[in-house]
């Protein structure tokens, strides 16, 4: 017999638990059950008065939409109220009975707007600690990289800068809209002569592979165990990975009272500066020589004296430095005279020159050659090539999710401060999700543990100011 499916509204419902419409393997119900939001009363109370004014929107109830919308990708917050309002799901995660009225979308970003850049990244900071409790951040190997994130701004909103070129570019539009069978003159755009008008703070980059476009850049630090983000970084979009890495690296350290012995990073990062600085600083860099020839080893039978700042050439003549350091800090080397020239036996001569010109031949020489001559050691090693397997797979990936899967190929709102709250969030939904896969495997401490543990390495990270440098 065809059954026939007809709607039975009843005046009251009794009995109606929300709970039940959520599964027990829900991601939801794991996150409710692991992550403690309890702080955010605590964290957000500066910001509103003690006693007087009306109530406002629940601070956790604002984190808790916010995460739901990085989690599931939800494009605008006044979708996320409409969700919010018809799942079950959204409602039980956010504690709100059936009969309890979603805040409207506005009510958000005045939210997000009243607590600014400084709250969120508190509250990221707490969804590391949360993931430190269960021993899920070591703090001795840091992985980082870079990525582009497309921004909420059009290649129209670009105006010069020079008041006299963004006159000459208007009549030149006009013209063309007055004749559109003349051919039409292209803008020549960069980010010294044209500045957004609707995202200042966005810049002109470009990567193969992709449209040129104004863009932000995420610089991305985790932690190599278990690929826990540490510092989700935005900076404008030209910016080029290794000007803030140094800068980040000290900000993790400082930050979560940690020793970073290791970094691992891209040839990108595989500058003179950033190498002899982690150097400097006894963390061993496990990072790509950024060109073959930048650290190029002194050539065959050549013998660099270093209190003499001179090279002997195999056949006994010396070599002095000439000139200033190029670009690329690299002094010149030269037989001062006629010895070069009337060499008896150049085939031993290794030496660079020039064919088509009669002159000495030279050689070049970095002032970070002796750090140069590590890394290249250091990368015929196998640990070498298994720490730059380890970076591709490990922050490739979390770039990939983020975003595939979490908003993060484009900027959802305008201005670096607003792009930077967006990956915070972003950030701390990536460290969720790690944080429910491996709680069952990665218990927390227990308070008497978690106490010990911050105290020992409080006391590790003081003693290390005063060890001397280590040689590896």
């Amino acid at each position: 017999m065809q059954g026939k499916q007809t709607l039975n509204e009843s005046l009251f419902v009794y009995n109606l638990n929300i709970e039940t419409f959520v599964p027990e393997t829900h991601i939801l119900r794991k996150i409710h059950q692991i992550i403690d939001l309890s702080f955010i009363r605590n964290l957000t109370k500066e910001k509103y008065c003690l006693d007087n004014g009306r109530p406002s929107v629940d601070p956790e109830l604002f984190f808790r939409m916010m995460l739901l919308k990085y989690l599931y990708n939800i494009d605008s917050e006044r979708r996320l109220c409409e969700d919010t309002h018809s799942h079950m799901g959204y409602r039980w995660f956010c504690r709100l009975s059936i009969q309890d009225p979603v805040p409207h979308h506005s009510t958000l970003t005045k939210i997000r707007d009243r607590l600014g850049e400084e709250v969120i990244e508190s509250f990221f900071d707490e969804i590391v600690d949360q993931c430190r409790q269960h021993g899920l951040v070591h703090g001795k190997r840091i992985i980082t990289d870079g990525t582009l994130i497309k921004a909420n701004a059009a290649l129209n909103s670009l105006e010069a800068t020079n008041l006299r070129d963004h006159h000459m570019e208007i009549l030149r539009e006009k013209e063309y809209r007055n004749n559109p069978d003349q051919k039409r003159v292209t803008r020549k755009l960069s980010n010294k002569t044209h500045l957004s008008r609707t995202d200042p703070d966005s810049t002109l980059a470009y990567k193969q592979g992709t449209p040129k476009g104004l863009k932000y850049k995420g610089h991305f630090s985790i932690d190599a165990a278990h690929g826990i983000i540490l510092d989700p970084f935005i900076s404008t979009g030209a910016d080029h990975e290794a000007k803030h890495y140094i800068d980040r690296l000290e900000t993790i350290e400082k930050k979560y009272e940690i020793k970073i012995e290791e970094a691992v990073a891209d040839r990108g990062y595989g500058s003179g500066r950033i190498i002899s600085a982690l150097y400097d600083r006894n963390i061993r860099p496990l990072i790509p020589l950024f060109h073959h020839s930048s650290g190029s080893s002194m050539p065959k039978w050549f013998e660099y004296d270093k209190e003499s700042d001179t090279i002997k050439c195999p056949t006994g003549n010396t070599l002095v430095p000439v000139g200033n350091k190029d670009t690329y800090n690299r002094q010149w080397y030269i037989i001062k005279g006629d010895d070069c020239l009337n060499c008896k036996e150049p085939w031993l001569c290794t030496a660079r020159h020039i064919p088509t010109q009669n002159k000495p031949r030279f050689i070049q020489r970095s002032q970070y050659q002796d750090y140069f001559d590590r890394i290249i050691k250091e990368e015929k090693t196998k640990y070498f090539r298994q720490a730059v397997r380890e970076r591709f797979y490990k922050v490739e990936g979390i770039f990939s999710e983020a975003k595939r899967l979490h908003g993060f190929s484009k900027a959802q709102f305008r201005g670096r401060k607003k792009v930077q709250m967006q990956a915070f969030f972003t950030a701390s939904v990536l460290n969720i999700k790690k944080l429910v896969k491996l709680a069952g495997k990665y218990p927390k401490m227990s308070p008497k543990v978690a106490i010990i543990e911050k105290i020992s390495r409080l006391f590790s990270f003081q003693l290390t100011i005063f060890q001397p440098k280590f040689v590896y």
